[in-house]
């Protein structure tokens, strides 16, 4: 029989997931992990821009023009030169996609435990809070792994020349790495949900009204 049960819990636990997933594709994406000190530029309507640098990305003041360009500088992607691009950010970007791409597959799987509870005999709830651990431990890589990368040539002309691992001179931790840092949290956070998500479903409540067939189910 078909039914869909919708919960609090389980609610939460989609929102949860969605916005982590959200989060962390977010600082994938945007060059905004390193930022630059603020550069005068010729120009009367934005005096004042920041170069910066993500995993893969990057933005620069162009000072002939005033022009600020962004774009991607993995053009050969995990084959580019390492001068160009430090192997510690192609690290950083598998695990990064890795994790972005898992996180996907969870949110799928939320709206699926709306209508199937197991799958192979197996609890999806449980199945889909492990893959939601195994992302968060990714992006975690993804976000030790891209200071580790911070002696890179790139890094020191943007930051100065006492740029290291770990320490950015002159640059400041932009909002992607925030982004990234946050989407971790709530990822752990929907791992936990996810367990009061698979009681609230099978509360006897609920089931008495699936049994009563009832093809939805919305229980606070």
């Amino acid at each position: 029989m078909c039914y869909v049960i919708i919960t609090s819990a389980s609610l939460v636990w989609f929102l949860c997931s969605l916005v982590s997933d959200m989060l962390v594709a977010v600082a994938l994406v945007t060059p905004k992990w390193l930022v630059g000190p603020a550069q005068a530029i010729n120009s009367s309507s934005n005096p004042h821009r920041q170069s910066s640098v993500g995993i893969y990305t990057r933005c620069k003041v162009m000072q002939e023009g005033g022009l600020y360009h962004c774009g991607r500088f993995d053009l050969d992607g995990l084959a580019t030169d390492s001068n160009v691009y430090p192997g510690e950010w192609k690290a950083a970007m598998f695990f990064a996609s890795l994790g972005c791409s898992l996180l996907s597959v969870t949110v799928l799987l939320t709206l699926l435990t709306c209508c199937r509870q197991s799958a192979f005999g197996k609890s999806i709830h449980n199945l889909t809070a492990c893959a939601q651990v195994v992302a968060a431990i990714s992006v975690m890589l993804a976000l030790f792994l891209h200071p580790i990368g911070w002696r890179a040539p790139r890094v020191q002309r943007l930051c100065g020349p006492d740029a290291e691992p770990f320490y950015p001179a002159d640059c400041s931790i932009g909002i992607s790495f925030y982004c990234g840092v946050i989407g971790v949290l709530l990822t752990f956070a929907a791992a936990g949900i996810s367990l009061k998500a698979e009681s609230s479903n099978m509360r006897t409540r609920v089931c008495r009204r699936v049994e009563a067939g009832s093809k939805l189910v919305c229980i606070p």
